[in-house]
């Protein structure tokens, strides 16, 4: 755990120095640093870190020419990440550059949609690393790429520009197929958090979580990736669930003061609720929510846009001290408990091939 607090810790302090900055060179490379901290602890791990990140390593060791690749890619129309690992052989073979390659894209992508679109990059690095967006793609590195190129149509999405916004999605939909689950939030979303958009959030979730087990049952019989989104979940899972669920209440309670950017809270609270949804539905029908949880992260991931426009139109200052320390303390204990109980991130271990470790 300290390798984790220790590189939230940089990041944090490196994005507020660039943000306070003058010169434009030197916050840059403040920057720099907190991006280079985010890439080192991704890629410098041990192949033990992250539940399938040995797996993701077997196939770039299988994926040596173009042919591999498509072969490979083929199977579940996913060529994203074969070919990333094709490519990567040019550099090397050792697994080490994969993982700094896929590190590189994720946080590239993640990053640069922070640095464009946020009201306080503090705050929203800060809850990108604490929620798990960051270390999601230690574990599932084709998803976790999903969700990081999406993250690049947040903008499209702000400014209703449909043909980036698709490209976007289908880009991510080549590296994982469920981006596409995505494709409805343009016409759907994109508009005043009103009771009428709230029922059709509620509708459409409840729907598409009637037929989770179907769709999860006709994609098992293609590909066994899909059959771990059903099944018995985890205690873990659902403390997981319920956490999304009293933030996005939370949100929801403290929406009627927002003044300041009030249609891109809307937006992001849209987004957040239809992850919601989507999260609390097939958990009561009995699927895993660790599963689920995978799939609400397209969506989840609005909350690194909604707490700085919440904090924006924060004026007083005792209420913004509360909500400061509330803020801090919730995000802190999620990060420490999220990344103890999942996806085997503990014990961070280096790669064995450093020089320091021989």
């Amino acid at each position: 755990m300290p390798i984790y607090l220790i590189n939230l810790f940089i990041v944090v302090l490196a994005v507020f120095l660039a943000s306070r900055e003058r010169s434009v060179v030197a916050s840059r490379i403040y920057l720099a640093i907190a991006l280079a901290s985010m890439v080192l602890v991704a890629g410098l791990r041990d192949q033990y870190v992250g539940t399938d990140t040995g797996y993701y390593i077997l196939d770039f060791s299988l994926v040596r020419t173009f042919n591999d690749a498509i072969n490979r890619g083929s199977e579940d129309r996913e060529f994203g990440l074969f070919i990333l690992s094709w490519l990567t052989h040019f550099i090397s073979d050792r697994y080490m550059a994969f993982l700094f390659t896929i590190a590189l894209i994720a946080v590239g992508c993640y990053s640069r949609a922070i640095l464009r679109y946020s009201k306080n990059t503090v705050i929203s690095f800060f809850v990108f690393i604490t929620m798990g967006f960051y270390t999601f793609f230690f574990n599932g590195a084709r998803q976790g790429l999903a969700c990081a190129i999406y993250a690049l149509a947040i903008g499209p999405l702000l400014e209703r520009n449909l043909k980036k916004y698709l490209a976007y999605v289908l880009a991510a939909s080549l590296v994982h197929r469920s981006a596409l689950v995505t494709l409805p939030v343009y016409f759907l979303f994109n508009k005043e958090n009103t009771i009428k958009t709230r029922l059709l959030i509620l509708l459409l979730g409840c729907a598409g979580a009637y037929f989770f087990h179907a769709m999860i049952d006709i994609s098992s019989r293609f590909t066994d990736r899909f059959a771990d989104y059903g099944g018995a979940g985890a205690a873990g899972g659902y403390y997981s669930v319920a956490l999304v669920c009293a933030l996005c209440l939370f949100f929801f309670v403290v929406r009627k003061p927002i003044q300041e950017y009030r249609d891109e809270y809307d937006l992001f609270l849209n987004l957040f609720s239809f992850g919601t949804i989507i999260s609390v539905v097939p958990t009561l029908f009995g699927a895993d929510p660790s599963g689920i949880l995978r799939l609400n992260i397209y969506f989840s991931f609005s909350a690194v846009f909604l707490w700085p426009i919440l904090f924006k139109n924060l004026k007083q200052p005792g209420l913004r001290a509360f909500f400061v320390i509330f803020f801090v303390s919730l995000h802190v204990v999620l990060y420490i408990l999220s990344t103890e109980r999942f996806s085997d991130l503990i014990p961070y271990t280096f790669n064995p091939d450093l020089p320091f470790m021989q």
